[in-house]
This record gives C-alpha cells, sequence and structure tokens, in this order.
C-alpha cells in the first residue's frame, strides 16, 4: 500500500515510469503544497502533472479511505487542454484505470477498485465558472500562461473533506503574461511573497525540468531548440527566467551598474541648475505612479524617486505628493490624461475631474498637474523613446523606484500591434504596466537638454585655467583669463554696433 500521494503501486509506477526528474517532482509535491516544475521545454511537465494526479487519487483511496475524491487539470484555454492533455489521455490511460468522458463534461473517472476519483479537465478562459467547485489537488500546466488572480482563484478552491492539505502543481517554461509573478513566488534568488504568503513561503517548491532528462525526447531536439532566435532559446532550451520572449526592454539591466544606480548615486548625478518634473500615472483600484525626474546638460534624465500606492483619496494624494517633493523646485507635473476626464469617486458630489482635486491639494511650490500627451500613436512613440535612451544609457534609474524597475523586465509586446507594449492589469502580477506609463509620460515631457548657467560653465573655465591659487603660474593664468573676458566683451559689443548699423540702414531704405 502507497505511503504518500506520490509514490505509487508496483503495477502503476511500471506504467508511469517516470524519469528521475520526474520522480523528484513527485516527491516535492509530497512533502510541499506548492510545486512548480520549469525550466526547458522537453521534460515531460504535462505527462507528469497528469500521472500525478492519478496517483494522488489512487493514494487517497488506499491511504486515507476517501473514494470519488475530485482534483483538476487546467489550460489556459480548450483548445490547449484538447492538445496537451486530453488527446493524450486517450491513448496513455488504459481502460482498466478508468473512462475518459467526453460528453458535456470533461473528467477522467478511476474504476471502482482505485476509488472512483475524478481527474476534471478544464480550461481558464473563465475561472469564475468554478466558484462554487472544491478540489483536493490542482494542476496548472503553463502556468505563465495566467494572471496571478488565476492562481489566487484557484487557491481558493483547493478544499476537500479529510485532507488536510490540499497539492498544488504545475508545469511551465518562462515567458508569457505571468512570468513575473511566477518567478516571484518560485524561482530561488528572486522570490518575495504578500504578507499572507508569508507563512507558508517554505511550502513554494521549484523542481527544475531538462530535455536532458527525459530520455524518451528524439535525439537532437534539444539542439533543435538552440537554433531558435537567441532570446527564445534561452527560455525554453535553457529554462533562463532573466529573459523571454516579447520582451519589450530586453536592453534593460535590473541590477546596479548600467541603468540602475544606487541613491545617493543618483542623487549626485543632479546639479541645482538641472531641471526637475514630475510625471504620474493615476489610479485607484489600481495603483497611482509617480516619479520625479532630473535632466543633465548632456541629455541624461535619472529617475530618483518614486510613489505607488492604491486605494488613496485625490485629495490624500496630493498631500502626498507635497510631502514627496519637500525641499524641491519641480518645473512641470505630466498627468495621465484620463484623470483630467473622469469625475471623483471619492467625492461624487464634487463637479471636478481627478486631476482638479489633486491640484487642490498641492502645496505651495508644486506644479499643477496637466494632462500628458495622449494623441494617437504617443503611447507608441513613448516606448520607442524609452528604448533608445536605455540603448545610449541616456536613462538612470535610481534604486529609490523600486516598482518601476521590477516592472519593466515584465513588460512584453503587444502581438497585435508589436510596436507597442502590452496592457497589463495590475491583478495579473501584482505590478502592471503602471509604473512604465508613470514614468514613460514623464520621458516624453522631458525638453531639449539644458545649457549649464553661463556664471557655473565661466567659473569652471576659470578653474581648469588657473588651477591651485598656491601654483606658481596662478597670476598669469589668472591675467590671461581677464584678457580672454575683455577681447569676448569687445566682440560683443562690436556685434552690436554692427547690428545697429544695419538697423539704421533699413529704416533709411
Amino acid at each position: 500500500m502507497a505511503t504518500s500521494p506520490c509514490q505509487p503501486t508496483i503495477s502503476l509506477q511500471r506504467l508511469v515510469n517516470p524519469t528521475e526528474r520526474q520522480r523528484e517532482f513527485l516527491q516535492a509535491i509530497a512533502d510541499h503544497d506548492f510545486v512548480l516544475y520549469g525550466g526547458e521545454a522537453g521534460g515531460g511537465k504535462s505527462y507528469i502533472l497528469r500521472w500525478w494526479l492519478v496517483l494522488f487519487l489512487v493514494w487517497c483511496f488506499r491511504v486515507l479511505g476517501l473514494r470519488e475524491v475530485s482534483v483538476g487539470l487546467f489550460c489556459e484555454d480548450y483548445p490547449t487542454l484538447n492538445d496537451r492533455q486530453i488527446s493524450k489521455i486517450k491513448f496513455e490511460f488504459p481502460t482498466w484505470l478508468g473512462t475518459l468522458r467526453e460528453s458535456g463534461v470533461r473528467e477522467f473517472v478511476l474504476r471502482s477498485e482505485y476509488g472512483g476519483g475524478i481527474l476534471k479537465l478544464r480550461n481558464l478562459d473563465d475561472p469564475s465558472k468554478y466558484y462554487s467547485a472544491e478540489f483536493a489537488a490542482i494542476a496548472v500546466d503553463e502556468l505563465t500562461r495566467n494572471p496571478l488572480s488565476v492562481f489566487n482563484d484557484l487557491r481558493f478552491r483547493l478544499r476537500w473533506p479529510g485532507i488536510e492539505r490540499p497539492k498544488f502543481g504545475a508545469g511551465t517554461n518562462p515567458g508569457g503574461p505571468g512570468h513575473a509573478w511566477v518567478k516571484k513566488y518560485w524561482i530561488p534568488g528572486s522570490q518575495s511573497f504578500p504578507p499572507e504568503l508569508e507563512p507558508i513561503k517554505d511550502q513554494f517548491i521549484l523542481v527544475r525540468a531538462k530535455a536532458s532528462d527525459n530520455p524518451h525526447l528524439p535525439v537532437g531536439y534539444h539542439d533543435r531548440l538552440l537554433t531558435l532566435p537567441p532570446d527564445m532559446a534561452r527560455m525554453v532550451a535553457r529554462g533562463d527566467w532573466e529573459v523571454y520572449t516579447g520582451q519589450f526592454f530586453p536592453q534593460f539591466e535590473s541590477v546596479p551598474g548600467r541603468h540602475v544606480l544606487r541613491h545617493v548615486e543618483a542623487l549626485q548625478l543632479i546639479r541645482p541648475w538641472h531641471s526637475k518634473w514630475l510625471s504620474g500615472d493615476w489610479g485607484y483600484e489600481h495603483p497611482f505612479s509617480i516619479y520625479k525626474h532630473a535632466q543633465s546638460e548632456d541629455g541624461v534624465v535619472v529617475t530618483y524617486g518614486e510613489l505607488c500606492d492604491r486605494r488613496v483619496s485625490e485629495t490624500e494624494l496630493g498631500h502626498r505628493i507635497t510631502e514627496f517633493c519637500r525641499g524641491e523646485k519641480m518645473n512641470a507635473f505630466a498627468f495621465s490624461w484620463d484623470a483630467g476626464k473622469l469625475s471623483s469617486r471619492s467625492q461624487p458630489l464634487l463637479p471636478k475631474s481627478m486631476m482638479q482635486l489633486v491640484a487642490d491639494a498641492l502645496g505651495p511650490g508644486i506644479p499643477k498637474p496637466y494632462p500628458a500627451d495622449s494623441s494617437p500613436g504617443s503611447r507608441i512613440s513613448g516606448a520607442r523613446l524609452m528604448s533608445q535612451m536605455l540603448d545610449v544609457d541616456l536613462w538612470k534609474i535610481s534604486d529609490a523606484c523600486p516598482r518601476l524597475i521590477t516592472c519593466l523586465p515584465t513588460l512584453i509586446r503587444n502581438e497585435d500591434n508589436p510596436e507597442d507594449v502590452l496592457k497589463t492589469d495590475f491583478a495579473i502580477n501584482e505590478i502592471g504596466d503602471d509604473p512604465y506609463d508613470g514614468a514613460r509620460m514623464g520621458l516624453q515631457h522631458m525638453a531639449l537638454a539644458h545649457s549649464k548657467p553661463w556664471s557655473v560653465s565661466h567659473q569652471e573655465a576659470v578653474t581648469k585655467a588657473i588651477g591651485d591659487p598656491e601654483n606658481p603660474n596662478y597670476n598669469a593664468a589668472f591675467m590671461k583669463d581677464m584678457e580672454m573676458r575683455e577681447q569676448q566683451q569687445k566682440q560683443r559689443a562690436a556685434q552690436n554696433t554692427r547690428s545697429k548699423s544695419l538697423q539704421g540702414r533699413r529704416r533709411f531704405l
């Protein structure tokens, strides 16, 4: 008799015949509650997910004495479910084990001698369909194809009488809309959990899948994967979670060095005469994202402050921005255009827009927000501008802007319009594209590169020419500088005289 949900009986073990890596997954899901089998393509992830659920149902019957337990095997839509799972179950699952029902609801029902457990085959095009459902275990094939909200919905349905620890298992490759949240929950070195998951974070375990672990693959399969475009090859052939196909800003380096600076280093780049301004994307249910920027005379933009939160009233937002900018002079405030049209949720009786309410609450010295560019193509041109600035290192981001730094690597191209960033809701990965939009509006606002004030440039030239006053040549250099200034003054005077003479001639003619 089996002693865990992942140690099959002899006959089932011979039938499943798992690879060593698949055995590692089965052991991990026996010991932990949330296990991801992820990495390279060809590791046998889809195969072991369906067989794990069968083994789990048999274990529930033989060890716990539970009959007709339900488990769920999910894919993002029905065509994918049919291709990855249903079509394979038809040939892999023997008739002595159970029956595949395809009319109406699709499910595989184990025979009575195995407990009559039900493997429900479902798609995730609308998770609300399963609001009242209960599952003793859930498996999701290609988890990164789904938003975080789907994972939360499925967790809510993990419950079954008599089973103390329901199980969640998934298989996936890097990439897809859910890449960021999956990476944050399971990939070592990137793990970060919301407060509600902190108590059970030790239950999230990764088993790395490799094509080389699967002896059933054709010879040369892995080598053919390496001939794919570089980013795609890194994703599916090497299981690299740092790059994934469709990434909009693959050049962005999120580690401190090229694009990201320590906050103290970012502030050192900002001079008193540099232009400073604010930008932001408004939000209530989804987060607002406000940024501080500065631009040097060389055209380098430093984004050095971030203010992000959600479910904050317009008045409170204005107060927070005032505190955010205390002691600094900002020249402009580019704000998302829709805030200028929408009426307030928190104060519905006031005939004012969100933008007006925020402006009313801003303290003295903070510029009033104005609608950022929303003309046709502005989103595309903004994305292109950001990409070009990253290419030539004209955009630096302080590590005091963590949400923006986290957001940029998660952005992918819109398949319907590859020139644009795919809109991503906050619910998908707890990041969304709000930080991107808030910063983009700021970069689109920036004017031409500003020059240093003449007094600063002159003092730098004098210091360079004269050097140390203790130097023996100090006086000579000082006199030479004075002569140069006199010559410049004479040249400007002569130019003014010629200009006046020409004006007099024009009047005479």
